[in-house]
């Protein structure tokens, strides 16, 4: 169920049967000459609304977070950087929120790779008012299944882009763009290092990305995605409300 779209006595009537809620966490931000600058926006939207037509009776889609932080991307055009410490609490405020409006399970679904580690501590803060909560990297968590499919991922990537595709081939033109190796080691850091990174704001062969593998992946994540909301239903935790 969409909660944008209750009132508020059909959100008191919702809970009679939704348990969990999910709330789907993106970036804007440059994605290479490519790909929507709303790519990891895009991607969790697509998840949820194949998500709600499954386990829309048990599970309550929060309205989207579509800022996060990025400190890689910044120096380029497009991207909106939200520092690590304001993202971090903001979430963290959004999920006390559905605590206090009696929700003890939330999915973090997350389409960006900035936000990873503001959101460990989110989960972790959660946890400790009582929460179960399930994060979701889809990029990270399915990497493997992925490579079944796309053999070059990456930022803007062959996966990202071949998804993007799959949603709406208006989004994304990987025709004017080819591969991008990063080279440059990932733990070292300097001003503006993702420029060099990144080069043209993206990794990966973009350029091999289809509708079709999008439409593939979509198919294969959703199921590891369901496996992954069951095993958050399957612990067997007595919740705990402050």
């Amino acid at each position: 169920m969409y909660m944008m779209n209750l009132t508020q006595l059909q959100f008191i009537e919702a809970k009679k049967t939704a348990d969990t809620v999910l709330l789907p966490i993106g970036m804007i931000e440059t994605h290479g000459p490519h790909s929507s600058l709303g790519t990891d926006v895009w991607i969790p939207r697509e998840f949820v609304r194949r998500l709600d037509k499954v386990i829309g009776d048990r599970v309550i889609m929060a309205p989207e977070v579509p800022y996060g932080h990025s400190w890689s991307l910044a120096p380029f055009e497009g991207t909106i950087d939200i520092s690590a410490e304001a993202f971090t609490q903001y979430v963290y405020e959004i999920g006390k929120e559905f605590h206090r409006n009696s929700f003890n399970q939330i999915i973090l679904f997350n389409g960006h790779g900035g936000n990873i580690p503001s959101l460990m501590v989110v989960s972790e803060k959660l946890a400790d008012l009582g929460m179960k909560v399930l994060t979701i990297n889809w990029w990270t968590d399915y990497r493997e299944q992925i490579l079944e499919i796309t053999k070059s991922p990456g930022h803007g990537g062959e996966d990202e882009t071949s998804l993007m595709l799959a949603i709406d081939e208006k989004l994304a033109d990987p025709s004017i763009v080819g591969e991008h190796k990063i080279m440059l080691n990932p733990k070292i850091k300097f001003p503006k290092s993702g420029k060099v990174m990144y080069k043209d704001g993206f990794s990966g062969n973009a350029g091999n990305a289809t509708a079709e593998n999008g439409e593939k992946l979509f198919q294969l994540m959703l199921k590891l995605v369901l496996k992954d909301i069951e095993d958050l239903w399957s612990v067997n935790y007595e919740p705990v409300n402050q």
